[in-house]
C-alpha cells in the first residue's frame, strides 16, 4: 500500500469515527438531557443576562455580584412575571374547557353527524357501515378528549417540581454569571500549556455563537407567540391565550409552523359558517409566516453567522433523532462543529 492510499484511508477512518462519536453524543444527550436540565437552563439564562450584566458594570460601576443580581431581577423577573400571568390564564381556560366539554362534545358530534348525512345523501352515497364507523371514531375521540385536558391539568399539578428545577437553575445562573472567568480558568488548567490559548479562543467563539443562537431563537419565538396571542385577542377568539400559546409553540417548528394549528382551525370555522374568523385565521397564518421568513434569516445570520439552510437541516435532523429536544440540539451541534472547524480541529480529517 503506497503512502497516498494509506494516508487517504487513515483520514477516512478518522472522519467516519469522528461522526460516529458525534452521532452517539447526540443520541445520549437527547435521551438523558433531563438530568442536566437545571444547568442547561442556567447556561442559557447566563448567556441571556450577560450583556445586561456587563452594561451595568460599565455604566454604573457595579460590583460583579450586584450587577448579576440586578440583571437577573430585570430580565428574568420580568419574563417570569409575564410567564406566570400567561400560565394563570392558561390554567383558567383549560378548566373552562373541561367544565363545558359535555356541551362542546354534543355540539361537535351533532355537527359532524349532520355533515356526514349531507355527504352521504348529496355526494358519495356512503355505505351505512362506513358512516357508523366514522361516527364511532368521532365519539371515541370526543370521549377521550377530557383525558387530554386532565393531562394538561396534571402538568399544572407538577409545577412544584418545575419550581425546584427553576430555583436550582437560578442559583446556578448566579454562580455561572459571577464566576465564569474563574470557572473557565480552572477548566483550562486541566489541559497542557500549549493547548490553553486555543481552547480559550475556541470557548469564546462557541459561547458567542451559542448565545447568539439562543438570542435569535428567543426573539423569533417571542415575536411568533406575541403575534399569535394578540391576533387571536383582536379577532375575539375564545380561549385566545391557550390557543395562541399552543400556536406560538408550534411556530418553532420549521416550514409548517403556526399553520399546523391555524389552518385546520380556519377550515373548521369555514365549515361552521364563520367565514370572517376563517379569513382572519388565514390572514394571521400568512402574516406570521411571512414575518418569520423575513426576520429569521437576518436574525440568525446577524447573531451566529450560520446559513439558515444549514440551521434548518440541523433542526430537522435533531428533531428526527431525539424529538423536540433536537430542535435545539441540532443547531447546538452545528455551532460546535463550526467553532471546531474555525479552530482548525478538522484540518487533518
Amino acid at each position: 500500500m503506497n503512502h497516498v492510499t494509506k494516508s487517504f484511508l487513515i483520514r477516512t477512518i478518522k472522519f467516519v469515527l469522528f461522526w460516529i462519536v458525534i452521532g452517539l453524543m447526540i443520541y445520549l444527550i437527547g435521551h438523558y438531557i433531563h438530568l442536566f436540565l437545571p444547568f442547561i437552563l442556567a447556561f442559557t439564562m447566563t448567556a441571556a443576562i450577560n450583556p445586561l450584566k456587563n452594561w451595568f458594570m460599565r455604566k454604573f460601576r457595579m460590583p460583579v455580584g450586584l450587577s448579576v443580581l440586578t440583571a437577573m431581577v430585570v430580565e428574568l423577573g420580568g419574563m417570569g412575571a409575564i410567564i406566570a400571568l400567561l400560565i394563570s390564564r392558561f390554567i383558567r381556560e383549560i378548566q373552562d374547557i373541561y367544565i363545558h366539554w359535555p356541551f362542546y362534545s354534543r355540539y361537535i358530534s351533532g355537527l359532524l353527524t349532520t355533515w356526514l348525512n349531507k355527504i352521504e345523501t348529496m355526494y358519495l352515497k356512503l355505505p351505512p357501515d362506513y358512516v357508523e364507523t366514522v361516527r364511532k371514531v368521532v365519539n371515541e375521540f370526543l370521549n377521550s378528549f377530557p383525558n387530554f385536558l386532565t393531562a394538561g391539568i396534571s402538568v399544572a399539578v407538577a409545577i412544584p417540581e418545575l419550581i425546584i428545577v427553576i430555583v436550582i437553575a437560578l442559583v446556578a445562573t448566579y454562580f455561572m454569571a459571577k464566576g465564569s472567568t474563574r470557572y473557565i480558568s480552572d477548566f483550562v488548567r486541566i489541559f497542557p500549556q500549549e493547548w490553553r490559548e486555543s481552547l480559550i479562543e475556541l470557548g469564546r467563539d462557541f459561547a458567542r455563537a451559542f448565545s447568539g443562537f439562543i438570542k435569535a431563537e428567543l426573539i423569533v419565538f417571542l415575536i411568533t407567540l406575541a403575534c399569535s396571542i394578540i391576533g387571536l385577542i383582536l379577532f375575539h377568539a375564545k380561549y385566545a391565550i391557550i390557543l395562541g400559546t399552543i400556536t406560538g409553540i408550534f411556530g418553532i417548528l420549521p416550514v409548517l409552523g403556526v399553520g399546523i394549528i391555524l389552518i385546520p382551525w380556519a377550515a373548521i370555522a369555514l365549515i361552521l359558517g364563520n367565514n370572517i374568523l376563517a379569513l382572519e385565521l388565514v390572514f394571521l397564518t400568512v402574516l406570521i409566516s411571512a414575518l418569520r421568513h423575513i426576520i429569521e434569516p437576518k436574525i440568525l445570520g446577524d447573531n451566529i453567522g450560520l446559513d439558515p439552510l444549514f440551521v434548518l437541516i440541523s433542526m430537522y435532523i435533531g428533531l428526527a433523532a431525539t424529538g423536540i429536544i433536537g430542535l435545539i440540539l441540532g443547531p447546538f451541534i452545528l455551532i460546535a462543529y463550526k467553532s471546531l472547524q474555525k479552530a482548525g480541529v478538522f484540518h487533518d480529517l
